[in-house]
């Protein structure tokens, strides 16, 4: 990697260029989450650039949420944030934002339940019987979230044995059950994490977690589907876009 020019041009031009250069280290030294970068004399150094470009380039980078300072031991590379449109009412992985990311799911249990209590909380009392998809959802830099899906076996006999990793359920009822989803109720709270999803997330007690419980309809107004996911909460941007012409 090139040194930077010295500073003698626009010194908004610097930073940017500063900014590219600690990304392009980044890259190249293969650092990952959790990794300390170089300190402020060693980026000098390594860009032949002045301290104070050096600190808006790490302050801008932390403000984007690709480095964070841990006082005391440095500056370091973060996990980078995912973003999850709130109004989709598909799965986890078709409601994220169309940047190019590599998201993969890992089942973690796949089995019939006898859940009445889920059947009248989500489906009206139609059904007890459901498969219970558990599915972790990561990217390169982590896990983002691990969801539980409940789907009525009368509505979707043998599903169970269509489901791999990376299947979209969604997708799945739509082409081979002929099931179309019209509506989707979410709620969505704020909570720490139970001792189980600590485990399966490899998080600790306190870092702090996003229930959302979902529940999707047809066009009868009947639900056919309800999940119960958990994001972690430092890994994603909930957002949401609406159209408000008539």
């Amino acid at each position: 990697m090139s040194k930077l020019p010295q500073s003698k041009g626009n010194p908004t031009f610097l930073y940017e260029e500063a900014i590219a250069h600690i990304r392009e280290l980044i890259q190249n030294q293969n650092l990952h989450t959790g990794d300390r970068i170089p300190n402020e004399s060693e980026l000098c150094e390594i860009l032949n650039v002045s301290r104070i470009t050096i600190r808006r380039a790490i302050k801008e980078l932390i403000a984007d949420g690709a480095l964070e300072v841990v006082h005391g031991k440095g500056t370091f590379v973060k996990a980078s944030k995912t973003q999850l449109h709130l109004l989709n009412l598909k799965g986890f992985t078709e409601g994220l934002s169309s940047e190019e990311r590599n998201i993969q799911k890992s089942i973690i249990s796949k089995k019939v339940v006898l859940n009445p209590e889920i059947g009248r909380k989500h489906f009206d009392g139609r059904y007890t019987e459901f498969i219970e998809l558990v599915r972790k959802v990561f990217d390169e830099d982590g896990y983002l979230s691990l969801d539980y899906a409940y789907l009525p076996t009368e509505l979707y006999p043998n599903i169970e044995s269509k489901i791999e990793d990376q299947t979209s359920t969604f997708q799945l009822i739509k082409s081979t059950y002929n099931v179309k989803f019209a509506r989707v109720n979410k709620e969505i709270e704020y909570s720490l994490p139970t001792p189980e999803i600590c485990e399966l997330l490899n998080i600790s007690k306190t870092s702090p977690v996003i229930r959302v419980k979902k529940n999707i309809f047809d066009h009868k107004n009947e639900p056919i589907h309800y999940s119960n996911y958990y994001l972690i909460a430092e890994r994603v941007k909930l957002y949401i876009e609406a159209d408000y012409s008539e």
